[in-house]
Formats: C-alpha cells, structure tokens, sequence
C-alpha cells in the first residue's frame, strides 16, 4: 500500500489546520493591540448578528429585499446593544484586566452559543 497520498493528505490537513490558527491568532493580536481587550466571544457575537439577521429575515412580510434590508439594519443594532451591555456589565467591572477579560468572555462565548443552540 502507497504511503504518500496518506502523507500528501496529512499535509494539507496540517496546512489548513496551521492557516487557521494563524488567523485566530493574528486576529486576537490585533484586537489586543488595538482595544488591549482580548475578546474571545467575537466569533459567537458574529454567529449571533447572523442568526439574528436570519430571524429577521424570516419573520419579515413582503419582498425579499424589503427582508433583507430590514435585517441588514436591525440584527447590528441588537448585536451592538448586546455588545454595549457586555462590555459595561463585565469588563469594565474587571477594568479590562487581560486575564480576567478572557475568562469572562469566554464563558460569555459558551453563554451566548447555547442561548442560540437552545433557541434555534
């Protein structure tokens, strides 16, 4: 048996595994180097504008671009106040302390993926 497609797939999947880590980790960086805020929930904060942009799309009558539009500007605004409110209820209490700004948001992350899980 032929080991090198074995080895060639190895590779690739090691390449896409290491691509992704990279822009995770170059993304993290940025944010913190920027806001010096490590916010690990942004990835469920764009799940949550998406799910609720899908909601609103649903829910609205009419046209589809009428839908549309109405999603494009009611799913930020929810996800933004969401935002607002997390960052005045719990990392300014931590004062932005990096440690305790990623455990928080990551049990913020786990919050909001199951309170979408659950609904949806």
């Amino acid at each position: 048996m032929a080991f090198g497609p074995f080895l060639l797939l190895a590779l690739m999947e090691g390449l896409v595994t290491a691509a992704v880590l990279a822009l995770a980790a170059s993304g993290l960086s940025l944010v913190f180097g920027v806001m010096r805020v490590v916010n690990v929930a942004h990835g469920a904060f764009f799940m949550l504008g998406a799910v609720l942009a899908w909601a609103v799309a649903s829910i609205v009558p009419g046209p589809p671009a009428l839908a549309f539009l109405s999603a494009l500007l009611i799913a930020p605004l929810l996800v933004a106040s969401l935002a607002g409110a997390a960052d005045g209820l719990i990392l300014k209490r931590l004062n932005y302390d990096p440690e305790a700004t990623i455990v928080a948001t990551i049990g913020l992350l786990y919050m909001i993926q199951q309170a979408v899980l659950a609904l949806y």
